[in-house]
C-alpha cells in the first residue's frame, strides 16, 4: 500500500498549480482545480472519479477555475455508475425505477472563507441534486482514520441506507461509512489584500497541514515466535498497532506484548504541509512567531518549535507531533529565493524536504514551468504541431519547431540552502508510505532534456509520424492543383467575396469540442480579430485565455512578446455568451480577472475608460455579480447586456450599436434564440473582417436562424454528431453534420466553418455524398486553428490532407456509460424526430 503527493500540473500559460495526495486505498484529495484540471487527468494515469475531496487555496482562476467542470463531471461519472449498479441489481426485476432518487455520492469541498457562496452562485447555471457538495470554509480539521477503503463516490457505507435528493446528507455519516481517505486536514486560514479598482480588498487564503496515522513498522516474525505468541489473529492485532494478552505456553502465565516488541522501523505519522504564499504581505505572516491566533496557524508553527528542541517526534489525537517529510510550496520564485523565505523554511529542520511549484510572473506570461513544462494537453499539441505542418498559417503551431537545446542546462539553479529542493513538474511523486520507499519515485524522474515539455525526440516523432501518415505529400498535391479550376470551382468565387474589403482581421478557435473534456480538443471558445484591430470572443470555454496566449505567442515576431500579448487582451473590447452551459463561459473569470489587472498596471483607475461589454444570458449575468462578491478581481470590469435586448424582432439599442461600432465596426449584433437549453441563442454581427458573420451556438437546426442570417459570408455552425447519430443530436439537442450544411445552404452563405464536435473522435467526420460538392468552401475547424478571410477557400481543399492524420479506424476516445445511455435513449429520440419541424420551428429556447 502507497501514500504519496503527485504533481498534476504546474503553472504554464495554459495550466495552474493542482497537486494530488494519494490515500493507500486509491483515494486522492485534490489541492486546487484551476482551469482545465479536470482535462489534465485524461493525460495522466489517475482518474477524476478517484478524487472525493477538494481543498482549496483561494478563490479565483488558478484555484476554482476548474472546478464547476469538475463537479459536474463527477457527478455524472457517480450517476452513470449507479445507473449500472441499478441496473444489474434490477435485471429481471419489476422494481426498475425504485432509486431514482437516491443519492449517487457526494464531494466534499474545503476552502478559505468565501467557498460556501462561491459554490451557492454555481446554482445558476448546474444543478446535479443527486450530487450534493459537503462545504467546509475557513476552519477546517479532520483527524487521520485508516478507513475501510470505500468510495464516497458510491454514495452509501456497508449497511448504510440510501439517503434521497433533497434530503440532509450527515456530514459525520458520510465520513464514517465512507472513507475520505488515510490523510487528516488541518487548514491555515489566513487573509491577504488584492488590488481592484476600488482600492484593496481583503480576501481569504488556506495552507493546509495533511497528515497520516501512526504507520505500523515491519512484522518481525522471529521476534513474535521467540516471544511465545501464537499465530493467528493476534499477529493481526500487533500489525495494527495494538497490544495483545495471551497466555505463554511455557509458563501458562498472561503476557502482554506491545506493537513496538514486534515491529520495527514504524512511525507515529507523518505529515505534508502545502504552504500557498502568493506575495510578501502572506510570507511576514508565516514568519511572525507570535502568530498563533489559530489553532491552525500554531499547528504550523510547533513544527519549529519541535525542530528547536530537537525533538523531531510527530501529532495524532494523543498529543503527539507526527513527522513533518514534506512541504510543497506553491509561492513565486522571488518570494521563495528571498531570504526571508529561506531562513523561514530552514527552520523547520534539514530532515524536512520540499517541493515547490512557481507561478507564471505577474503580467509577463512566462517564467513559472512554462518553458520547462510547456501545456499539460500533450495529445493536443502534438495533434496541432502536426498540422502546422500541413500549413503553418492555417495551423500555426502552439509550440515552435526551433529551439536552442544548448541553454537548456544552463538553466538550472544552484542549491539556496542546506535543505532539499525539488522542482516539481507534472508527474513528479513523493512517496510517503511505505517508510522504506520514501522520497521522490525513482520512476517519475525525467532525465531527457525537455523544452516545453518537450524532448528532442517528441520533436522527431511528431515530424516523422505526419510524413509517416502522408499528410504532407497530400497537400503538396493540393496546392499543385489549387490552380487547376476544376479543382477550386467554385470556392475562388467564394472566397473573394468574403475577402472583399478584409485585408485585416482573422478567427482564431480556441477550442472546438463539446460539454466532456477531452485530449484533442478544448471546449468552445473563439476569436474574432476586427478590420481596426480590436476583436470580440464568441463564447469563453474554461481555457480560452490560456489557449489564446499560447497561439499568440507562436505568432509574434520580435522582442516585446509580453507587452504584445497584454495590448492583445486590452483589445478584446467585447464578448459574446450563446448560452448558460458551463463548457461555454467558465473562461470568462481568467479573461477578467487578467485584463482588470492590465488595466491597473497600466494606471488605469477604473475600467470605466475602457470596459468589456458583456452580452450573455440573465443566469451567467448573475452568476459573475455573485462571484464578484467573493473573487474582487472582476469588479467593475464589464458593461453586462442580456441576449435579450438583442433580439430581432425589438427595437435596435442605439447606445449598444454605437458602442460596438465605435470599439469594434461592427453595423448590428442580433441575438437569436435557438433550441438547445433556457437562454441559448445564436449570434448575426453585421460589417465584421469577414462580412457579415452567424455563429450558430449550441442548437439545433434553426428556421428562424436562417432568416435572420440569410445571406451570410461565414457561417460558423455547431457540428456536434456525425452523420447517422441523428437520435443523440435530438436527444442532446444539438446538429449532425448534414443538419448543419442544411442550414448553410439555406441561408446562401459564402463559407461554413464546422466546429463544436463530439469529444468521442479527434478524427474529422465523413460528409455524405450530397455535401461532398457544395457551391461554398467548408472548413473543419480545429484547435489553435487560424482563418483569414483570403484562405477559407484553401482551408477546405486541405481537409483530405488532414484527414490523414486521423484514419477511420483510429481508437475513439469515449465514454462507455455515454453510449450506453444513447442506446436507451433512441425509443424517445426518435418520437420527437417523428413531429415534422418540431426543432426546426422552434423560435425560443
Amino acid at each position: 500500500m502507497t501514500a504519496s503527493v503527485k504533481v498534476l500540473t504546474t503553472s504554464t500559460i495554459d495550466s495552474s498549480p493542482s497537486i494530488l495526495i494519494v490515500s493507500p486505498n486509491g483515494h486522492k484529495t485534490l489541492v486546487n482545480c484551476g482551469e482545465g484540471c479536470q482535462r489534465s487527468f485524461l493525460e495522466s494515469t489517475d482518474r477524476v472519479r478517484s478524487v472525493n475531496q477538494i481543498c482549496l487555496t483561494h478563490i479565483g482562476y488558478t484555484a476554482t477555475g476548474g472546478l464547476p467542470g469538475m463537479i459536474l463531471t463527477s457527478a455524472d461519472a457517480a450517476q452513470a455508475s449507479a445507473n449500472s449498479l441499478k441496473d444489474a441489481e434490477n435485471k429481471n426485476s419489476d422494481h426498475e425505477n425504485s432509486c431514482n432518487k437516491d443519492i449517487v455520492g457526494t464531494l466534499r469541498l474545503i476552502g478559505p472563507h468565501g467557498l460556501k457562496d462561491f459554490a451557492h452562485s454555481l446554482r445558476h447555471f448546474m444543478r446535479r441534486d443527486r450530487f450534493p457538495l459537503i462545504v467546509h470554509e475557513g476552519v477546517y480539521h479532520s483527524v487521520p482514520r485508516p478507513g475501510d477503503g470505500l468510495n464516497s463516490r458510491h454514495g452509501k457505507g456497508k449497511g448504510k441506507k440510501r439517503k434521497k435528493a433533497g434530503e440532509d446528507v450527515d456530514e459525520e455519516e458520510t465520513a464514517s461509512s465512507n472513507d475520505l481517505g488515510l490523510f487528516g486536514i488541518t487548514s491555515i486560514p489566513m487573509k491577504k489584500n488584492v488590488q481592484t479598482f476600488y482600492g484593496n480588498e481583503t480576501v481569504s487564503i488556506c495552507s493546509y497541514l495533511f497528515t497520516t496515522t501512526p504507520i505500523a513498522g515491519k512484522f518481525q516474525i522471529q521476534k513474535a515466535r521467540d516471544l511465545g505468541i501464537p499465530p493467528g489473529p493476534l499477529y493481526s492485532q500487533l500489525k495494527s498497532g495494538k497490544s495483545v494478552t495471551f497466555c505463554h505456553p511455557d509458563h501458562g502465565r498472561d503476557v502482554t506484548i506491545a506493537p513496538d516488541e514486534v515491529l520495527e522501523g514504524g512511525s507515529d505519522g507523518v505529515a505534508v504541509a502545502v504552504i500557498y504564499c502568493p506575495d510578501e504581505e502572506v510570507l511576514d505572516q508565516f514568519c511572525d512567531d507570535n502568530n498563533n491566533c489559530s489553532e491552525t496557524m500554531s499547528s504550523l508553527n510547533r513544527y519549529k518549535e519541535c525542530n528547536r528542541k530537537e525533538q523531531m517526534q510527530p501529532s495524532n489525537e494523543k498529543g503527539k507531533l507526527v513527522t513533518l517529510e514534506l512541504m510543497v510550496h506553491i509561492t513565486p520564485k522571488d518570494i521563495f529565493e528571498s531570504s526571508s523565505y529561506q531562513n523561514w523554511i530552514t527552520e523547520f529542520g534539514k530532515s524536512v524536504k520540499h517541493m515547490t511549484i512557481h507561478p507564471l510572473q505577474d503580467h509577463k506570461f512566462s517564467g513559472g514551468n512554462e518553458e520547462s513544462d510547456g501545456s499539460p494537453f500533450r495529445s493536443a499539441i502534438h495533434g496541432a504541431m502536426q498540422r502546422s505542418l500541413i500549413d503553418k498559417d492555417i495551423f500555426p503551431s502552439p509550440i515552435p519547431f526551433e529551439n536552442d537545446w544548448g541553454v537548456v542546462s544552463e538553466k538550472r539553479a544552484a542549491p539556496l540552502s542546506e535543505v532539499t529542493v525539488h522542482n516539481s513538474y507534472p508527474g513528479l511523486e513523493y512517496t510517503i508510505m511505505p517508510l522504506s520507499k520514501q522520497g521522490i519515485d525513482p520512476a517519475t524522474t525525467k532525465t531527457d532534456e525537455r523544452i516545453h515539455g518537450l524532448t528532442k525526440g517528441d520533436f522527431e516523432s511528431i515530424i516523422e509520424e505526419t510524413k509517416a501518415s502522408g499528410s504532407i505529400e497530400e497537400v503538396k498535391r493540393i496546392k499543385d492543383k489549387k490552380n487547376d479550376e476544376e479543382s477550386i470551382n467554385g470556392h475562388e468565387e467564394a472566397s473573394a467575396l468574403v475577402n472583399k474589403e478584409c485585408s485585416k482581421g482573422c478567427f482564431i478557435f480556441t477550442g472546438t469540442g463539446s460539454a466532456i473534456p477531452c485530449k484533442y480538443r478544448n471546449v468552445t471558445g473563439m476569436y474574432l480579430e476586427m478590420k481596426n484591430g480590436n476583436s470580440i470572443l464568441l463564447d469563453v470555454g474554461e481555457g480560452t485565455l490560456g489557449q489564446l496566449i499560447r497561439s499568440w505567442k507562436s505568432c509574434y515576431v520580435g522582442d516585446n512578446y509580453c507587452d504584445y500579448v497584454r495590448q492583445c487582451i486590452l483589445n478584446i473590447k467585447a464578448v459574446w455568451i450563446s448560452h448558460p452551459h458551463a463548457d461555454h463561459h467558465l473562461g470568462i473569470i481568467r479573461f477578467l480577472t487578467q485584463r482588470n489587472s492590465i488595466l491597473r498596471q497600466n494606471g488605469v483607475k477604473s475600467s470605466n475608460n475602457d470596459p468589456v461589454v458583456l452580452m450573455t444570458s440573465q443566469n451567467v449575468l448573475r452568476f459573475l455579480d455573485e462571484y464578484s462578491k467573493v473573487d474582487p478581481s472582476i469588479y467593475d470590469g464589464y458593461v453586462p447586456v442580456d441576449n435579450r435586448e438583442t433580439l430581432p424582432e425589438l427595437p435596435k439599442n442605439p447606445e449598444l450599436l454605437s458602442m460596438l461600432e465605435k470599439r469594434l465596426g461592427v453595423t448590428g449584433c442580433v441575438s437569436v434564440p435557438v433550441s438547445h437549453c433556457y437562454q441559448s441563442y445564436a449570434v448575426v454581427l453585421d460589417n465584421t473582417s469577414f462580412g457579415r458573420l452567424v455563429y450558430s451556438g449550441d442548437c439545433r437546426p434553426s428556421d428562424h436562424l436562417v432568416q435572420v442570417g440569410q445571406g451570410a459570408d461565414l457561417l460558423v455552425h455547431e457540428a456536434t454528431f456525425e452523420n447517422g447519430m441523428e437520435e443523440e443530436a435530438v436527444l442532446k439537442m444539438h446538429s449532425t453534420v448534414s443538419e448543419a450544411l442544411s442550414v448553410a445552404k439555406r441561408m446562401g452563405v459564402k463559407a461554413c466553418i464546422l466546429t463544436h464536435f463530439s469529444q468521442r473522435y479527434p478524427r474529422i467526420a465523413p460528409l455524405l455524398e450530397e455535401d461532398s460538392c457544395l457551391p461554398f468552401p467548408v472548413a473543419f475547424a480545429f484547435d489553435f486553428m487560424k482563418i483569414r478571410p483570403h484562405n477559407i477557400g484553401l482551408s477546405s481543399i486541405l481537409t483530405p490532407a488532414l484527414r490523414l492524420l486521423y484514419p477511420e479506424d483510429k481508437d475513439v476516445e469515449g465514454s462507455k456509460d455515454e453510449l450506453c445511455e444513447a442506446s436507451e435513449a433512441k425509443k424517445r429520440a426518435q418520437e420527437l424526430l417523428s413531429t415534422p419541424g418540431y426543432f426546426a420551428n422552434m423560435k425560443c429556447s
